[in-house]
């Protein structure tokens, strides 16, 4: 992967790339044998309750995914502390069976250049936000400038029955 093709556009600042992710991934490929050797794992158990989770072409549990610099299952760093954080310990991956680990390193990229942080919010729920042009606005729609979704605008009513207990 050309990490030029995922750079955002300001120093600093998230826009359709990660910019934890880019400054993450750019300090760990300077190292050649690791920019070879670089893997990202859908790891198959859930990491909150052993539960099994299929990888259904979709990156958003990014709890799930696993980062490994030298792509022989030994190491690695967790996804989201990664989009977090940016800085992030390295720890062991023997604690996992090897089959539970999936290798999605090529669907990763080449989904990830072309639809960028929408990788990981493919629903819009906003919490991947970061810029304000992320959306153009016509009506009561709307489209992703990052992966070009279309949504359109309801109202829905929403009715709460709240009961509460008093002395008369």
């Amino acid at each position: 992967m050309d990490l030029n093709k995922v750079k955002p556009k300001i120093k600093g600042e998230s826009d359709k790339y990660s910019w934890n992710l880019y400054k993450f991934l750019s300090k760990i490929t300077k190292d050649k044998y690791i920019k070879n050797q670089l893997r990202i794992y859908w790891n198959h158990h859930s990491r909150w309750d052993g539960a099994y989770l299929p990888f259904i072409g979709d990156a958003s549990n990014t709890m799930q995914l696993i980062i490994s610099p030298y792509g022989d299952k030994g190491s690695g760093y967790f996804m989201n502390t990664v989009l977090q954080k940016g800085n992030c310990e390295l720890f062991s991956l023997c604690v996992w069976k090897h089959e539970d680990l999936l290798d999605i390193t090529d669907w990763f990229f080449d989904t990830y250049e072309k639809i960028g942080r929408c990788i990981f919010d493919p629903e819009h729920y906003k919490w991947m936000l970061g810029t304000d042009n992320r959306y153009t606005y016509v009506n009561n729609t709307r489209r992703c400038n990052w992966c070009g979704q279309w949504q359109h605008k309801e109202i829905v009513k929403k009715t709460r029955i709240e009961r509460k207990e008093v002395w008369v």
